[in-house]
This record gives structure tokens, sequence and C-alpha cells, in this order.
């Protein structure tokens, strides 16, 4: 009976942390800036218009963000990296992007706001110094944008959200151990 007790327990408790900690979401470390992140949320909510995004993406030769050039970057830029490229998607993906269908509409918004919480978290990164702006993190966000502004908006705005799953990995990658 007491040994039934004991499992059930800590059943109970292993669930409850798993709920914790997808509550809290992770704990990403971006060089010296430690930021939680609902990287499952994003993923859950890109789920809903990813398809849409890579069947209506006529430009598939074009990479914006290629996981080879985000992961080269130095851990110390990660941090001003993602800021500057989530207030790309902000300032220049989201706010462009017009849809027929009100889910992917919704869903954008939703991940435009889940962003935006985001940039709030790593803007105290940069107020305490944890987050340096080397001249690497500018010239690739440089690079996508330039990538970007050679489509026309329509095409550059499907292009970039349908790109999402390579942020949501490369963002995964500093996922604390």
């Amino acid at each position: 009976m007491k040994s039934s007790f004991i499992v059930y327990s800590m059943f109970f408790c292993i669930v409850l942390s798993g709920l914790w900690d997808s509550a809290q979401g992770r704990r990403l470390h971006l060089g010296s800036c430690k930021v939680n992140i609902h990287t499952h949320e994003l993923r859950h909510h890109f789920q809903h218009v990813r398809q849409g995004m890579i069947s209506g993406d006529d430009h598939k030769g074009i990479r914006l963000l290629r996981k080879d050039v985000m992961s080269s970057l130095q851990a110390t830029e990660s941090c001003c990296f993602l800021s500057q490229l989530l207030h790309f998607y902000m300032d220049t993906v989201f706010i462009s992007y017009t849809s027929s269908h009100s889910l992917h509409r919704r869903t954008t918004s939703v991940l435009a706001n889940s962003f935006l919480s985001i940039t709030k978290d790593l803007r105290v990164c940069h107020a305490n110094a944890h987050c340096e702006c080397g001249e690497d993190a500018r010239l690739q966000l440089k690079s996508i944008q330039t990538a970007f502004d050679k489509l026309d908006q329509a095409a550059g705005t499907v292009k970039a959200i349908g790109e999402l799953d390579s942020l949501l990995e490369w963002i995964e990658s500093f996922q604390q151990q």
C-alpha cells in the first residue's frame, strides 16, 4: 500500500513538473541573456498557417532564414540578432500580411503578440548589457531584409511566415539542457 502511494506521488509530481515547465516556457540562454520562451505555443500556432504559407510560396529557391547562417552567429550576438529579427517580423512581415482566411489573420496576430512579449524580455537583457550587438548580427539581418525586399511585399510576407520553422528551431537550440 505504501509503495503504491509513493509511486502515485512520484507520478503526480512528474506530471505537475511537466505542466509547470510547459506553463513557464523554456529557459533559453542567448549569450549572457536568459529568457523564457514558449516555443511549444509558437509552434502550435505556426502549425495552423504552415501549410498555407508553404503552398503559397512561389519562390521556393530563395531562403530568407538560412539555418547555417543563423547557427554560425556567435552566442554573444544571438540575443541581439533575435531581437532585431523579431522586430523585422513585427514591423515588416506581420504588419503587411493580408489574407482572406480569418484563421491565418488571427494566428499571425497571436504570433506577433508573442514576438512582442519576447522582445520585451530581450529589451531587459539589452538594458542590463547582456545583449551584444556585433557586426555579424547586423550583417545577417541586413541580408534577410535585402532578400525580403527583392520579393514583392505579399510574396516576401508569405515566404517569411513560411520559414518560421527555421527560426523556431534556431531558438530551441538555445534551450538549457
